[in-house]
């Protein structure tokens, strides 16, 4: 008996364990504007993207200059990039996605279905986690400074040691030691595209769906590029009618490319994404080819539903019919089995749509592995092959489409980053439950600018609004914040505490204010460096202690795992820097705050220019 115990135990570690574990969907490239290049783990070069490459888990993303490009993650998420920026794609886990913005612009707009903490996005010092139904943009600009503006919904942004919840409207600062939130600015060309975008797809997309839950994201193209129509024994199905050829099959509009372990497909079609990866492929009387949605609680994303074909040097495949079984490399669901020391006879499978019309590709093995569509007759008898054909692939076979990288839009000398690197400097931030807000220290509410009616003024996202110049208050009451702070760390970790800050320093007799200035005084802004001269930009200074030491509110901890005390550095892995002691203001404003957002104007292209 213990023979036979070792024996099964020793069948059970010979089985992988990838095997077992069902496929997580990757991200992919939704819509491509100029050159788009990629580039994974296992290459070193930057390969040119097409329309549905997948995104996994270590893949970069570089935009040239005037080439914009759209990213769809699983829950319906949309992530947006201009040119000149690179995004690194950290974790593509179930139910999360980490992002990290290594330079340039981003725009995100986070899905109905999205869940709490799913998304977190890092920059060079800054972390955003967005909630659901939440439009906003990230811009890291000159002098290491970051802008994070809120559209819609809210989010909640990590900077200088501290953690704020930014909601619509708003539009905070981050540079290094000063956080200040500000009023939204006009729009540029860059929001103004994201907006059109977003306008197009909320359009298209409709309350009604024939999909599964976690299909609901592709209702909009679906709708936009086919029908739904009835049939006996499945149900509601989808059928394309935007092709441009009366032999159309699906599997022939694109190529296999080898991508991590195994050939996935890539449609050329706009729509083909979720036809592609999931569900099966029927020919129906009076419809033609029409797609079959996966059964609800069966939907697993696949790198492609066929039944493969080898003689020779010929490769065939064959779209999968609904209930035929799928031979891969993993787990993917109900109609699947490993392909890996699979014990069905090969010769007893029959694929049902083998002999309709356009239902059977083959290609040469050298036109298969470079992408080329030079589809040819069966030659003779082709067996069944179990799984994806063992070809080895090459460097062709790892490009969406066959192209060199021009010089113009190769990308600039950037810090390749391994994964494991980027995942130490920037951990999974895991917030504490709600309950434990406390109040942070309030930030400076900035007064509008007065205009001519009809007249959208000039701003340059260099300069800040000018805050209202107030005085020190001496009452020590504390002002209503305007920024929430919830505390957070990492299991297992405790927070570092921090010790009280020093008291400000007395303020000198020449700079009292004048007894009409009853508010708490004046935070000088980026605009006023340069210009302290004049006694209107004079920064004032509070009263020596005004709240005894013991009884001051001490600044937050680090909020990463493994980070120091603030004063010692933002990051785990960044050169320690000087945090300077920020100070407690109470600001009043002429006018009440405006949440409306401003007229158009590029006045953040004008910035970046600079």
């Amino acid at each position: 008996m213990r023979h036979l115990v070792l024996l099964f135990l020793v069948a059970l570690l010979g089985i992988s364990s990838t095997s077992l574990a069902g496929v997580i969907s990757p991200a992919r490239i939704m819509l491509v504007d100029g050159d788009v290049l990629f580039r994974t783990p296992d290459d070193t070069e930057w390969l040119t993207a097409t329309v549905n490459t997948p995104l996994d888990e270590g893949d970069a993303l570089w935009t040239p200059n005037d080439s914009r490009t759209e990213i769809q993650l699983a829950d319906g998420t949309v992530v947006r990039i201009d040119g000149g920026t690179q995004l690194d794609l950290i974790a593509v886990e179930d139910g999360f996605t980490h992002l990290h913005l290594a330079r340039g612009n981003l725009y995100l707009r986070t899905s109905a279905h999205a869940g709490s903490n799913s998304l977190q996005i890092d920059a060079d010092d800054t972390t955003v986690l967005p909630d659901a139904r939440t439009r906003l943009r990230i811009d890291m600009l000159p002098d290491n400074q970051e802008d994070v503006a809120i559209f819609k919904g809210s989010a909640y942004v990590e900077g200088n040691g501290s953690r704020t919840k930014v909601r619509a409207g708003e539009h905070i600062a981050l540079e290094e030691g000063h956080n200040e939130l500000l009023q939204l600015n006009p729009p540029d060309s860059w929001e103004r595209w994201n907006r059109d975008r977003d306008r197009i797809q909320s359009l298209a997309t409709s309350s009604d769906s024939n999909l599964p839950d976690e299909l609901r994201p592709y209702t909009g193209e679906l709708n936009a590029s086919g029908q739904w129509v009835r049939v006996p024994d499945y149900g509601m199905v989808w059928r394309p009618t935007v092709i441009l050829s009366d032999d159309w099959a699906p599997y022939r509009s694109g190529r296999w490319v080898w991508k991590g372990d195994d050939y996935v497909w890539i449609s050329y079609e706009n729509w083909g994404w979720a036809p592609y990866h999931y569900g099966r492929w029927a020919v129906f009387s009076g419809f033609g080819w029409c797609w079959v949605p996966p059964a609800r609680g069966d939907i697993y994303w696949g790198p492609g539903y066929v039944g493969w074909y080898r003689s020779g040097n010929h490769v065939g495949w064959t779209p999968l019919a609904p209930g035929e079984t799928f031979y891969g490399r993993r787990n993917y669901g109900r109609h699947s089995a490993t392909s890996v020391n699979s014990p069905v006879n090969s010769l007893a499978i029959q694929y049902r749509n083998r002999n309709v019309r356009g239902g059977f590709s083959v290609l040469l093995e050298n036109d298969f592995l470079r992408g080329r569509a030079a589809f040819q007759k069966p030659a003779g008898a082709m067996s069944v092959s179990l799984g994806s054909p063992r070809i080895q692939p090459t460097r062709e076979s790892r490009m969406p489409i066959i192209r060199q990288t021009p010089p113009r839009v190769a990308p600039p000398e950037i810090w390749n980053r391994d994964r494991r690197e980027l995942r130490e400097r920037f951990p999974r931030v895991i917030p504490e439950n709600d309950r434990n807000r406390r109040p942070q220290q309030p930030a400076v509410t900035t007064t509008p600018v007065p205009t001519q009616p009809g007249v959208t003024p000039e701003v340059d996202r260099h300069q800040r609004p000018q805050p209202s110049f107030v005085s020190p208050s001496p009452a020590p009451a504390p002002p209503r914040t305007t920024q929430e702070v919830i505390p957070y760390r990492h299991p297992r970790q405790p927070t570092a505490a921090t010790p009280a800050p020093a008291p400000f320093p007395a303020i000198r007799p020449q700079e009292q204010p004048s007894s009409r200035q009853q508010s708490t005084g004046r935070i000088r802004s980026a605009t006023d460096k340069g210009n302290v001269s004049s006694p209107e930009h004079t920064e004032h200074e509070l009263p020596a202690n005004p709240v005894p030491a013991e009884k001051q509110l001490a600044p937050q901890g680090s909020l990463r795992q493994g980070d120091q005390a603030i004063g010692q550095g933002a990051r785990a892995t960044r050169q320690p820097r000087e945090v300077k002691q920020r100070r407690v203001w109470r600001v009043t404003t002429t006018e009440p705050y405006n949440t409306n957002e401003p007229k158009d104007k590029d006045s953040r292209e004008q910035r970046r220019s600079r």
